[in-house]
């Protein structure tokens, strides 16, 4: 006989925010002059100490962002002007949240939010 399974909803948004990979952060003293900051891995490592419940990176391989020149990829020649995106997923209000407490280095960033279902299987 095949068990049932539940499934649990509840609303979520999820946040998109567009970089470029060698944008990087200000370096605020000596000793964070000399390691790399990337945007990028910050603003993960920020939503991560900021409780946010998923930080994922993207790579874009074809396209344009805040109406700039088309960019493409290609497997022997990495395009550095191509842009990432960064999907982070929780609660509407921890994600204002967090782009309010980062606002200095989200300011101009494409962000674009919607809201999305999270689906947990339970027995």
């Amino acid at each position: 006989m095949n068990k049932i399974f539940e499934i649990n909803e509840r609303s979520l948004g999820k946040l998109q925010i567009y970089v470029r990979p060698q944008e990087k952060i200000e370096a605020r003293n000596l000793l964070h002059s000399l390691r790399s900051r990337q945007l990028y891995r910050e603003l993960v490592k920020y939503a991560k100490h900021d409780h946010l419940m998923n930080a994922s990176v993207f790579q874009t391989h074809h396209g344009y962002s805040m109406h700039g020149k088309i960019s493409s990829t290609h497997v022997e020649l990495p395009d550095q002007t191509l842009y990432l995106c960064i999907e982070l997923i929780d609660e509407k209000q921890k994600l204002e949240d967090y782009c309010r407490k980062h606002g200095e280095l989200l300011k101009g960033k494409m962000i674009v939010y919607r809201p999305v279902e999270f689906w947990e299987i339970k027995s």
